[in-house]
């Protein structure tokens, strides 16, 4: 042994050494500023007694479990065959420190104190290391302070350790801090003791905690050590998962052979992730969404405190679970067991190895039951059984679930069942199955097709029977990340609303989940039998759910009530399904579904309609499609159940003008009246149910003037009312008040008793007018708008004064007596209208006759100058003027008159060669053919009687100034 040294004083008793070196002077095992040797003699032999040393510094290793001082072990000799054990000497020791090599890694200690080392050394001694590493784990920047006693040969060591950092296997622990107490085997070659640990946080794969403290026993030596730990943690998060506390409990052992951890690790005050049950409230307005949401509602509850607990082995090759359990609050229980012993097994690398039966009770949540197993290809797979979800009146079944995971994705299988509400109806049986796919972070579910049905479905007062359909997805998969989609193609759908048969059909139905939109193309709903039942034609319509319901738009919709005569065509507009009420807003148009129609089509504008338990109202204006004009304000009620319902039609006030004539409304007005003028005003009613269609209606107007076939009629006035509006038919004894008719010859101030039939018939029963001091009356008849055929009205003219008739056309020249009576037949048809048979005739007594105007005398001649002398005072027994002919061509007028000149003849000629005439009869017989208005218009001509003349006398006679009064091929009769 090497050894230098310089002796600064030297005993028998003591010596003093300075600047020791013990060992190889390059790198010396150990130095020392000052050491004093006692000596002590016994038998004459001396032994170290005690040694005093300041300034050593000792290096030192620790192999095979044994510590080695170098060429200092042999100033310590051990009997032979025994272990090291400290030196019974005295010592006291100053600034000693102390740089020891271990397998962890090396320590360094600085020791004072003093005392038999053998037993009752006191001291203290300030341990550090950069970093120490063991069974998997590191310690950085170890550093403390200890007491060091030495009692029987075994040194003690005590006080408080801390380290900037502990990571083991992935968790790290910040600032572990520990208070220790351990004790040496007195060969240095074991330990024993515990430790309270204590750290401000720990962190590991997707967990975290802080405020967390272990309590550690432990024993061993340089192969292992084993012991208990019992930890606790507070404000432990992981996964989205939040405990209030964490412990964990068990046996631990650390070595050459390995490391484990078994005990027991428990959570309390557990919280599941805020919104982690959300997506099962997203099911909007699907039949499953309250049964769904009462289920997260139970999840959320049972999620606000929970306690779990697991039976853990940990060790260097994997980390096991063998039971566990998770308890709620709420009663509920989820029990892990592993019925073969194997439960879970994670190695820290390689694939994981299952056997373990899962089971979930109490808490409202549905009973489930699961086994997990691990097959030999390192698949896992599980087969669940779930019981019925129920809530909120909708309940959820599967059928078992079965999962397979291995190769990189995971394979789910399962089938659904549904009861539940749907709008304000609900669904039973709705059955679908269900099949995913999971791999490389994607998912994908139902990528075929696959059968859909149901057993019942009632929603808005109508019920569809068992129906089987098969579902579709649009693109890849029905459901994959971010959306996904299905479609349902020629579906078609029997039921009944109330005792009516129901058929729904649609060319295609199609669902995107990304948004919850849906379309429907060629949708058709048919209610009722027979030919006339209720129908609705949908070409496109669009929609979303949301969590009120759903929501949409509809386009090119036609439909009609049941026999309700009216088409509804081009509807387009929104719509929405809230609860148990749809409701519509756009327009619409609307038609008369008669074979021949008798109103034209109509726009309805800012139409609303409401569905709601069977019952569907409607409001909206109808209005004139070209001009606009708004006819009427619309209400309609009907219900679905039993096919009854009613229709009001308000017209607050309609004007006929220039913009707006009655044809753009009903054709039964076409070439019957134009040029209409006026104000109608009233309501109209539609009634239905299963026997047929009724209408009534109450319309009024106080002035419309017009152009008939017959003349312009202006003021007319009177209220109408409908028995059948559909067929614009009245009871009898309708009204109208006639302020003036001018077919040629003004007629004021009539009444016309009527009553309007179906098939476009009118039945009059009467009219009067007061005509030139007497009456015309038009006798009952029926007229028939409906066909192509002639029209009759016959006019009675009843005590017609002559005098007046004739004053009425501002004809001063000539001078008329006498009381008309007559008839005058006329005929309507689609060309017009004429007189047939027409006769006026004067009243028994006659009447006279008098041109009291002036003409020349030029070329008359003498028999010319006879007739009119004759016309200056004619008195007549017989006057009548019979008619024929069209109102709008040619009318055939002939006048046929008796009577004698009254008038003397003029003084030059009174006792002339004409004197014997005077008072002789003449005969006048006069054709004209002239168009009636024509002729009636042209009536002044008569102030120059000259043409009557021309008429009279045997042979055409030139008046001078005349024009004739009749066309050439008129005839003269006498």
């Amino acid at each position: 042994m090497a050894a230098r040294y310089r002796i600064a004083r030297f005993g028998v008793a003591s010596q003093t050494l300075e600047n020791v070196s013990i060992g190889d002077p390059a790198r010396p095992d150990l130095t020392a500023r000052r050491a004093t040797v006692r000596l002590a003699y016994r038998f004459g032999y001396p032994r170290v007694a005690g040694i005093e040393a300041d300034g050593v510094r000792i290096r030192g290793r620790l192999v095979d479990g044994r510590v080695s001082l170098g060429a200092v072990d042999r100033l310590l000799p051990a009997p032979s065959g025994q272990p090291f054990a400290l030196p019974d000497i005295d010592a006291a020791l100053s600034d000693v420190a102390i740089d020891l090599a271990t397998p962890a890694g090396r320590v360094a200690v600085a020791l004072d104190g003093e005392g038999n080392l053998a037993g009752g050394f006191r001291g203290r001694s300030i341990v550090s290391a950069p970093q120490v590493a063991a069974g998997g784990c590191r310690l950085a920047r170890l550093g403390g302070e200890l007491a060091v006693t030495v009692t029987d040969g075994a040194p003690r060591l005590a006080g408080p350790l801390s380290a900037a950092q502990l990571a083991c296997r992935g968790v790290t622990v910040e600032a572990p801090a520990a208070v220790a107490n351990v004790r040496l085997a007195p060969a240095l070659d074991g330990w024993d003791g515990n430790a309270d640990i204590s750290a401000g946080a720990m962190a590991g794969p997707g967990i975290a905690a802080r405020a967390a403290t272990a309590r550690l026993r432990f024993a061993g030596d340089a192969s292992a050590t084993r012991g208990t730990i019992e930890t606790r943690a507070q404000a432990v998060a992981g996964g989205g998962v939040r405990a209030g506390g964490l412990a964990a409990a068990g046996r631990f052992a650390v070595g050459e052979a390995g490391n484990s951890f078994q005990g027991q690790v428990a959570a309390a005050g557990l919280r599941a992730p805020a919104g982690l049950f959300d997506p099962l409230r997203g099911g909007g307005g699907t039949p499953a969404a309250p049964a769904l949401r009462a289920l997260a509602d139970r999840l959320d509850a049972a999620g606000r405190n929970l306690r779990a607990m697991a039976t853990v082995r940990a060790d260097d090759v994997a980390l096991s679970i063998g039971r566990a359990r998770l308890a709620s609050a709420t009663g509920a229980v989820l029990d892990m067991t592993a019925p073969g012993g194997a439960g879970i097994r994670r190695p820290w690398s390689g694939a994981p190895a299952i056997d373990a039966a899962l089971r979930l009770t109490g808490g409202g949540l549905p009973q489930a039951q699961a086994a997990i197993r691990s097959a030999g290809d390192g698949a896992i797979t599980a087969t669940a059984r779930i019981a019925p979800i129920a809530g909120g009146g909708a309940r959820v079944a599967l059928s078992p679930v079965t999962v397979r995971h291995g190769r990189g994705e995971t394979r789910i299988a399962t089938g659904v069942t549904i009861d539940g509400p749907l709008g304000d109806g609900r669904i039973e049986g709705l059955t679908l199955p269900v099949s995913a796919r999971i791999a490389g972070g994607g998912y994908a579910v139902n990528a075929a097709c696959v059968p859909m049905g149901f057993q019942r479905l009632a929603i808005a007062g109508s019920v569809i029977g068992a129906s089987r359909l098969r579902l579709c997805p649009a693109g890849r998969a029905m459901v994959v990340p971010g959306g996904g989609g299905a479609r349902l193609a020629d579906v078609r759908l029997r039921g009944a609303v109330g005792r009516q048969p129901l058929t729904l059909a649609a060319d295609r139905i199609g669902f995107a989940l990304a948004d919850t939109a849906f379309t429907v193309d060629g949708l058709a709903v048919r209610l009722g039998e027979g030919a006339d039942p209720t129908r609705l034609e949908v070409a496109r319509l669009t929609g979303r759910f949301d969590r009120e319901g759903a929501a949409g738009r509809f386009a090119d919709t036609s439909g009609k009530i049941g026999n309700v005569p009216l088409l509804i065509c081009r509807g387009a507009g929104d719509w929405r399904l809230a609860g148990a009420r749809l409701t519509l807003a756009g327009t619409v148009g609307v038609s008369d579904s008669a074979a021949t129609p008798r109103f034209q089509p109509m726009e309805g504008r800012a139409v609303s309609l409401t569905l709601f338990r069977s019952r569907i109202d409607v409001a909206g204006s109808l209005h004139e499609p070209v001009s606009g004009r708004a006819v009427s304000d619309v209400t309609i009620r009907h219900d679905l159940s039993n096919g009854t319902g009613d229709a009001r039609l308000a017209v607050p006030g309609l004007t006929f003008d220039e913009t707006l004539q009655p044809e753009a409304l009903t054709r039964a007005t076409f070439g019957i009246v134009a040029n209409v003028r006026g104000t109608i005003a009233g309501e109209g009613r539609i009634r239905w149910d299963a026997d047929g269609v009724s209408s009534d209606g109450d319309f009024a107007t106080d002035r419309i003037d017009l152009a008939a076939a017959f003349g312009p009629v202006k003021g007319i006035a009177g209220r109408i009312r409908f028995d059948d509006l559909l067929a614009l038919a009245t009871p009898p004894g309708q009204t109208l008040t006639i302020a003036e008719i001018n077919p040629g010859i003004a007629v004021e101030n009539g009444v016309v008793t009527y009553r309007l039939l179906a098939d476009q018939k009118v039945e009059i029963a009467g009219g009067h007018w007061p005509f030139m001091g007497g009456d015309l009356a038009l006798d009952p008849t029926l007229m028939d708008f409906g066909r192509p055929v002639d029209r009759h009205m016959t006019f009675h003219v009843t005590g017609m004064d002559a005098g007046e008739f004739i004053q009425s056309f501002d004809l001063k020249n000539i001078s008329v007596t006498g009381i008309f009576d007559g008839i005058l037949p006329m005929v309507f048809d689609e060309q017009g209208g004429r007189i047939e048979k027409g006769r006026l005739a004067v009243r028994k007594g006659g009447g006279t006759l008098a041109y009291v105007g002036e003409v020349s005398n030029a070329a008359l001649g003498t028999i010319g100058r006879l007739a009119f002398d004759a016309l200056k005072s004619m008195r007549y027994e017989s006057l009548a003027i019979e008619l024929d002919g069209r109102l709008d061509g040619e009318l055939v007028s002939r006048v046929i008159f008796d009577g004698t000149n009254e008038a003397p003849v003029g003084a030059k000629e009174s006792h002339g060669l004409l004197a014997p005439l005077i008072g002789l009869p003449f005969r006048f017989r006069i054709t004209i053919r002239a168009p009636f208005r024509g002729l009636l218009n042209s009536a002044s001509s008569l102030n120059d009687p000259r043409g009557l003349i021309r008429q009279a006398l045997p042979r055409p006679v030139d008046l001078p100034g005349s024009a004739p009064v009749q066309p050439s091929d008129s005839k003269d009769q006498r």
